[in-house]
């Protein structure tokens, strides 16, 4: 299952990441805190995709026990130290590629936040996600909604590595749903989320920020369109039955 992403694109995707937690208007961190219950008896929490912790953190603040992987260096050593600096439990940091990774420990949540549609078979990342969860246990998942006709059109036009870096195939919310249904699941919450905001993935200069700032003046317009077309990323959550 190799990746569709390349090196290169994590690394210009990253370089400009500082060790902070996600804003709290961030639709995904909204997401967590309205989902996510206060932790209870040692729960843990593991992430996919870990580097650089903005999310995981969401997880510390409610008690969780934190452990992540991402192939990104310095995850290991790095995001512990920063994670460390903030008080939150912490268990283990894997520096390696999860799908080829042998894991016989399970977690109360696992999550990964734009992993899944990076890779060709749906199906067989999904049952990685499920397969190291607990009875009863979450999996939480986000995918960008790249394939809605506005976001792919502004991408094609601005910076079409992003979509070739992405599998469009699998940013399909009905897709995602089946998957984990079909892996014993059932569905929490399946949904689009967040207002319409567009930015630029690789690029940081003074030309994409001002780019982003006129595309971004019209979001009241663009989100006169149906929510598909408009929300920044598809959201779904299952419980491993």
């Amino acid at each position: 299952m190799l990746s569709v992403a390349s090196k290169q694109y994590w690394v210009k995707h990253w370089q400009q990441s500082g060790f902070e937690i996600a804003p709290l208007h961030h639709p995904i961190r909204v997401w967590i805190e309205s989902e996510v219950p206060e932790a209870t008896h040692n729960q843990s929490c593991f992430e996919i995709g870990c580097y650089p912790g903005k999310f995981l953190a969401i997880f510390g603040d409610k008690g969780y026990q934190l452990n992540g992987i991402d192939l990104y260096k310095n995850t290991k050593d790095l995001l512990p130290l920063w994670l460390n600096k903030n008080k939150y439990s912490i268990g283990k940091f894997i520096e390696d590629d999860f799908l080829k990774y042998k894991n016989i420990n399970h977690f109360d949540y696992v999550c990964s936040f734009g992993f899944i549609e990076h890779f060709q078979n749906l199906d067989n990342v999904i049952k990685k996600h499920v397969d190291i969860t607990k009875q009863n246990g979450t999996i939480m998942v986000d995918v960008p909604n790249l394939k809605s006709p506005i976001y792919h059109l502004l991408y094609r036009i601005f910076e079409p590595e992003t979509i070739s870096n992405h599998n469009l195939s699998t940013l399909n919310l009905d897709k995602i749903k089946k998957s984990f249904i079909e892996h014993h699941c059932y569905i929490k919450t399946a949904t689009y989320s967040g207002y319409f905001y567009f930015r630029f993935v690789t690029k940081t200069n003074k030309l994409s920020q001002k780019i982003e700032k006129i595309i971004n003046f019209f979001r009241p317009i663009f989100e006169l369109f149906p929510r598909s077309f408009y929300q920044r990323y598809i959201i779904v959550s299952a419980i491993k039955d």
